[in-house]
């Protein structure tokens, strides 16, 4: 079976397959507006875009095609729903989410702790102990910079009078410092 004949075949299903889209968009993302359809062309896009890179007729096409027509919804639901976030992301339009209508494995996989350093305050320590052996201007300026003006260069350049260039310079070489002495320590 050649691509052709595999594409007429998901085509006939295309109903099904917008309605899956459209259970998503209801589902997961409250919206003034319906782009479901959109989204449908582009999970065909997708899918026509999958048996390219599978040579015509090998054993690869029937599987794929197995695994889109013949019942395994999922695989064209975890297709859809990653296509509608990827068209959001890259229309930089924000949606919230319809927590309630989430499965507990759905929310599990949304809601990851972020990963805690038992050592975090001893590099804290260790960067500070490093920062105390530079030279006094270097010292001075990047302490200022990390503690009084929380990171804003320009206001930084604006009430100490020292360019925005020289403080740029400064604070990245002490930055590669840090990095150069504590990369060790900190990616274990």
């Amino acid at each position: 079976m050649d691509k052709k004949q595999a594409m007429d075949i998901i085509y006939k299903q295309y109903l099904n397959i917008k309605q899956i889209v459209y259970l998503i968009e209801q589902k997961y993302f409250n919206r003034k507006y319906q782009i479901y359809e959109d989204i449908t062309h582009d999970v065909f896009i997708k899918i026509d875009t999958e048996f390219d890179k599978i040579k015509n007729d090998s054993p690869e096409t029937l599987k794929l095609l197995d695994r889109i027509s013949n019942g395994h919804l999922s695989y064209i639901y975890t297709m859809a729903k990653n296509t509608y976030l990827n068209f959001l992301k890259r229309e930089k339009k924000y949606t919230f989410l319809n927590y309630k209508g989430m499965t507990e494995n759905e929310k599990k996989k949304l809601i990851e702790m972020p990963r805690v350093f038992e050592n975090e305050e001893s590099i804290y320590q260790q960067v500070d102990d490093y920062v105390n052996t530079f030279y006094w201007f270097d010292r001075k300026l990047f302490d200022l910079y990390r503690y009084e003006f929380k990171l804003h260069k320009t206001n930084m350049s604006k009430k100490t009078n020292i360019s925005y260039s020289t403080i740029h310079r400064t604070v990245k070489r002490c930055k590669v410092k840090i990095k150069d002495k504590l990369k060790d320590q900190y990616y274990e």
